[in-house]
C-alpha cells in the first residue's frame, strides 16, 4: 500500500482482521486519527496503529486504560527517533 493511499474502513477491517465495530470504537476512544476522518479512510500509519493496538489488547491482555498510555510512549520514541535522525543527518553534512 502506498504511504499516502487511504483504504475504507471495511476494506482496512478485512485486511487487519480486527471487526469495524472495534475499529470506530479505537476511533472514538482517538486512539487512531483516520487520515480522512469524514469518510472514515485509514492510511497506513492507521493501519499499523490498528494493529498495535489489537495486538495489545487481544493478544497481550492490556486494557482499556493501559493503551493511551502505552501509544503516547510509542509516539514520543517515534519523535525522539526522528528528532537523532535529523540530527545525524545535519552532522554528517
Amino acid at each position: 500500500m502506498d504511504k499516502h493511499q487511504a483504504k475504507p474502513l471495511q476494506e482496512v477491517s478485512e485486511f487487519c482482521g480486527v471487526p469495524s465495530e472495534i475499529i470506530i470504537r479505537f476511533i472514538q476512544e482517538e486512539w487512531i486519527q483516520p487520515a480522512d476522518h469524514q469518510t472514515m479512510m485509514l492510511d497506513e500509519e492507521d493501519i499499523a496503529r490498528i494493529d498495535l493496538i489489537w495486538e495489545l489488547t487481544e493478544r497481550l491482555g492490556v486494557n482499556e486504560e493501559g493503551v493511551p498510555i502505552i501509544l503516547h510512549l510509542i509516539d514520543q520514541l517515534n519523535c525522539l527517533h526522528l528528532e537523532l535522525r535529523r540530527k545525524n543527518q545535519i552532522n554528517l553534512e
